[in-house]
């Protein structure tokens, strides 16, 4: 694998060609405070192993928007693996162990170091309970805690991505979402250790019917179904939802729906009406302004893009094969 760096001021683009022709480039940008942030974008033919940007002293938050990161965990967890929409938090003692990058079409996740030091200012004294074993801890452990997903974390990843400023407001774009993205991460943390009457168990169930509402996004179950399916009541249901996911059910429903309608339209096979279906929505109108409103962009615009992007990609390996012969 070669290396191909690009300088935009205090941004180094970093360009991993692969020999099958991969068009995968990582961003890494220094920050105040320690902070490093790394952005990793592009189409992967094969799974590959990605160093994780890990000091001994710092942890990582993950957010994958699209595509599918592996990382690698002590047993009995054998794995730990993020898909689109997912995120966690990772010590350092991951470093030690392969992130794979799984094939795809399309990859677009985010890495964002944080120092302990860091963690310990911030939090201080009332740093909750969750989060004590990533600052306080022996940094070669394998500590893994889930983020939960909101439309708030999603709204940011997206803009991150489309980056809609010119070269020379890049820097101080990426550097205002990627605090904006650590304080929605920590508070996602935070939550799970609030006073809030959500028991261990209730906490449980409730993810529990978030994974019901992610496998079933075409055919979810009715709210009292799904309720009686985790066992819990539907009033708890509903505000446990609110208070863990900072959403709804059916908004959640409706969150994931729109990730997995952008991940497919990524990959620039199906047609819009084609991934509409597939995600549960049978009228193009309301599927296009759900669309719209999570992502800022329509689902042919998305499309569109994705076209040009792997007709791009499709012209730069046919030059790379020609220049190999």
């Amino acid at each position: 694998m070669k290396q191909q760096i690009r300088q935009f001021d205090d941004i180094n683009v970093v360009g991993l060609e692969h020999e099958a022709g991969d068009g995968l480039h990582a961003e890494v940008m220094q920050l105040d405070h320690g902070i490093k942030l790394t952005m990793v974008k592009g189409e992967i033919a094969e799974d590959r192993k990605f160093p994780l940007p890990l000091r001994r002293h710092a942890l990582t938050m993950v957010f994958v928007a699209v595509g599918s990161v592996s990382l690698a965990a002590k047993a009995p967890h054998g794995r730990v693996v993020l898909g689109a929409g997912d995120a966690g938090l990772l010590s350092a003692g991951f470093a030690f162990g392969p992130t794979i990058l799984s094939a795809s079409e399309e990859l677009s996740a985010v890495f964002v170091e944080l120092p302990r030091a860091y963690m310990a200012k911030v939090f201080g004294e009332l740093c909750p309970d969750g989060l004590k074993a990533f600052v306080e801890n022996d940094p070669s452990e394998r500590v893994y805690r889930e983020i939960t997903s909101c439309a708030s974390i999603q709204s940011v990843l997206h803009q991150m991505s489309a980056a809609p400023v010119g070269v020379s407001l890049r820097s101080l774009f990426l550097t205002s979402k990627t605090y904006e993205l650590v304080a929605l991460g920590l508070e996602r943390l935070s939550i799970e250790n609030c006073d809030c009457r959500l028991t261990p168990a209730d906490v449980e169930r409730l993810k529990r019917a978030r994974d019901i509402l992610s496998e079933n996004l075409s055919d979810p179950p009715s709210l009292i179904a799904l309720a009686h399916e985790v066992g819990i009541n539907d009033f708890k249901l509903k505000k446990g939802f609110k208070v863990l996911f900072d959403n709804t059910p059916f908004g959640y429903l409706k969150e994931r729906r729109m990730i997995a309608a952008r991940s497919a339209l990524m990959k620039g096979e199906q047609s819009v009406t084609t991934v509409a279906n597939q995600v549960g929505y049978t009228n193009l109108g309301h599927f296009a302004a759900a669309f719209r409103k999570q992502f800022g962009t329509t689902p042919k615009a998305m499309k569109k893009v994705s076209r040009i992007q792997i007709s791009g990609a499709a012209i730069r390996n046919g030059m790379m094969g020609e220049a190999a012969v």
